[in-house]
């Protein structure tokens, strides 16, 4: 009987952390008005220099990835995109060529060209009013299973737009997040709760990130 009583209580506690986690989110998730004029979407890319990052910094240890994890975030990105409310947008790849024309001209240049006047650059090039850059900054695949892990998934990126007209960086989302398990964060059960209780991989914490953010930015 009272270990029935035990398991109540802290079933009860949960819930209501849960159920307190839900309502805090809401309540901070303002209405967020999209963006006036053409958008395009660069591709992800991972900045390995100071000079490349238009906001923050590179954490230490991050390790460089492989194009097929920026590729499968580029198409984690479209998902979203495609799946909101306001999808007319340009897709990662038609900024490449762009990208390439732009460094080709620094390369010439010889100089040094801070972030932010680079995708200025692109953006120009791309014709549009605004660019979304993402950028990825550290990912840490998950080392063992769905039931089991000796490492969780982490990710830390950042989504960027960049009013082209303006020659300005108006907003950013910011997504740093190891996954936790319930005992060592109460106060994210319904994180826990979302997920099935499993231990999800990289990709699957980077897509949660990425919603995140495209609500935030009211695309």
């Amino acid at each position: 009987m009272r270990n029935t009583n035990v398991r109540f209580l802290v079933l009860s506690v949960v819930c209501g952390v849960f159920l307190f986690g839900l309502t805090a989110c809401e309540g901070i998730t303002p209405r967020v008005e999209p963006p006036k004029g053409s958008l395009a979407v660069a591709h992800f890319t991972q900045p390995q220099m100071d000079n490349e990052l238009l906001a923050g910094y590179i954490p230490e240890g991050a390790e460089p990835v492989s194009q097929d994890v920026l590729g499968r975030l580029d198409e984690l990105l479209k998902q979203e995109l495609k799946a909101s409310t306001n999808p007319s947008y340009l897709v990662p790849s038609t900024s490449e060529q762009c990208e390439h024309i732009v460094l080709s001209r620094i390369d010439k240049e010889k100089k040094r060209v801070a972030a932010l006047d680079y995708w200025l650059r692109v953006g120009n090039c791309m014709k549009v009013d605004y660019l979304l850059v993402p950028h990825l900054l550290a990912f840490h695949e998950r080392k063992g299973s769905e039931v089991s892990v000796d490492t969780p998934a982490g990710v830390t990126l950042d989504l960027f737009l960049v009013d082209v007209k303006n020659e300005s960086l108006v907003k950013r989302y910011h997504f740093d997040e190891t996954q936790k398990s319930l005992t060592e964060n109460l106060f994210e059960a319904h994180k826990f709760f979302k997920r099935k209780g499993k231990w999800i991989t990289a990709s699957e914490l980077a897509q949660e990130g990425l919603a995140r953010g495209v609500k935030e930015f009211g695309l």
